[in-house]
């Protein structure tokens, strides 16, 4: 394949506002800020007005991990602990209100690598060690879910130099793929492993990250052509891939949402995720599910728990 130069690159690539915005925006994928409003989306099926359902007793939730997790975008966040930037309406939360008698507590912290569960983040404790303070404070979890690795793995720095340069140009997209497959599985493993010494009688279900780029013949993102398209999908692939196989080392449960999201991706006019921005109150939660993705994720996580209750 061709390489192109830098000079040319920029100039093909940075050809409208749009463009920059993206450039901008996917290079904080995983962290998150405030929503936008006005998408003129309508919500899953299932929503907070649903009638709880009883789980045969109290259930405990606790939500380990980072910004898909956390609910980034998804403002109030609450005010203990600011830096992890928790929403109001994380999907955490809402699947607590499917579930009858439930307590849900949200230990997620947007930015958040697999080191945060061993190593304080944004002033926070480890998240491992959190749980272990709910347990020995005498809170029984039932459930423990995990998102965790696209920080670990840079995706907004390789989405960024995809927009920038092409995605083959400076080889960062090989070497986020080669991380995710060679470096961060034993990251992975270490971490669903402390998470299941920590609270050895709950279910710890692993989520994985939803599709943000429609894998579409037609790709309606037009800042990619078919070849990048192809390859940024392909590392979310992966991601997931050795999440499923790293969960299913350390005998954890695994819940891929692939297909979650199908037409309502970035690009799409009913997009789930919200808009790319510049500058300002929308530039951090760029890319993160809105509401409609947060209720998705949520109704997903809780149709597969039921299927077990």
């Amino acid at each position: 394949m061709q390489l192109r130069s830098p000079a040319s690159a920029r100039a093909g690539r940075l050809v409208s506002l749009g463009v920059v915005s993206l450039l901008v925006t996917l290079t904080v994928l995983l962290t998150g800020c405030e929503p936008r409003t006005g998408l003129g989306v309508q919500p899953p099926i299932g929503g907070t007005d649903t009638e709880p359902v009883d789980f045969g007793g109290p259930v405990t939730i606790v939500a380990l991990g980072d910004s898909y997790s956390s609910g980034e975008g998804n403002v109030p966040f609450d005010t203990d602990a600011p830096g992890c930037r928790r929403g109001g309406a994380a999907w955490p939360r809402l699947l607590g209100q499917r579930i009858a008698s439930s307590d849900v507590r949200l230990l997620a912290c947007s930015g958040a690598t697999t080191a945060a569960f061993t190593t304080s983040f944004h002033g926070q404790p480890p998240q491992v060690e959190a749980l272990r303070a709910l347990v020995a404070s005498g809170v029984r979890p039932t459930i423990v879910t995990i998102t965790i690795g696209g920080n670990d793995a840079g995706f907004g720095r390789t989405v960024t130099s995809c927009v920038v340069w092409r995605c083959f140009w400076n080889g960062n997209d090989d070497q986020s793929r080669e991380f995710v497959t060679d470096t961060l599985p034993p990251l992975l493993e270490s971490a669903y492993s402390a998470v299941k010494e920590a609270a050895p009688e709950a279910r710890i279900l692993v989520v994985g990250y939803p599709e943000l780029i429609p894998n579409r013949s037609d790709n309606i993102c037009k800042w990619l052509d078919n070849n990048e398209r192809q390859q940024l999908t392909g590392l979310n692939n992966d991601l997931n891939r050795v999440a499923r196989r790293a969960a299913h080392e350390v005998g954890v449960e695994f819940l891929s949402l692939n297909g979650v999201f199908d037409g309502h991706q970035i690009c799409t006019t009913d997009a789930w995720v919200y808009p790319v921005a510049v500058t300002g109150a929308g530039l951090q939660a760029s890319a993160h599910p809105n509401a409609q993705g947060q209720q998705a994720i949520a109704d997903a996580v809780y149709k597969d728990l039921a299927k077990g209750k």
